[in-house]
């Protein structure tokens, strides 16, 4: 009975080598091409939404993306186009990436402001609906964990300016000393399929 136990011990042991032999000699192919559907994707000032996005890896190190947004609580689109770097490859099952993006966004904005009515003599609060566009630099963080094979999660987040922001103009706000300039952040949860 020992030596059956003995036995089987030992070959347990070097299947598990052999095993672990054959995974580090047999490269997964990941592919070049990432297609990602983000169910949640949020941008200040109170956009929500969903979105898609393409990412082509032209190296090892380098990919470029493409992220589609819409809005679901206002009539609102976003365009960005973002050169990921990977410092630690991008074939793997854990991905990180920095990625400087410039964004642009158009739609309209509703705003609960107080307004002067003339003919009562005070403020009457109301919704006033603007239009919005901006245009502007973002730096992102994005993790990106591969299930299996083709398919991944993710989440990516960013922070940056708008180097032009229509919003500002239309407000009535007199803190802004007539620049165009705004703060702008970005977070969304990801996934999709790699070939």
């Amino acid at each position: 009975m020992k030596t059956i136990l003995t036995v089987l011990l030992v070959s347990i042991i070097n299947l598990g080598s052999f095993a672990q032999d054959n995974a580090r000699k047999s490269k997964v192919k990941y592919g070049r091409n990432i297609i990602s559907f983000m169910p949640l994707h949020a941008i200040t000032d109170n956009y929500v939404g969903v979105g898609g996005s393409y990412e082509f890896l032209a190296n090892d190190y380098i990919g470029i993306r493409v992220p589609v947004m819409a809005a679901i609580n206002e009539d609102y689109v976003n365009v960005s186009l973002e050169l990921k770097m990977y410092p630690g490859r991008n074939n793997g099952p854990a991905k990180y990436a920095i990625a400087p993006m410039i964004t642009y966004g158009t739609g309209n904005e509703t705003i609960n402001d107080y307004v002067w009515d003339p003919n009562q003599a005070q403020y009457i609060y109301t919704n006033k609906v603007y239009n919005r566009s901006h245009f502007g630099f973002l730096l992102n963080q994005t993790f990106n964990f591969t299930i299996m094979q083709n398919f991944f999660i993710g989440m990516d987040g960013g922070l940056g300016i708008n180097y032009y922001d229509n919003r500002i103009r239309n407000t009535n706000s007199n803190f802004n000393n007539g620049s165009d300039i705004s703060f702008i952040a970005q977070f969304h949860v990801m996934m999709g399929v790699r070939f």
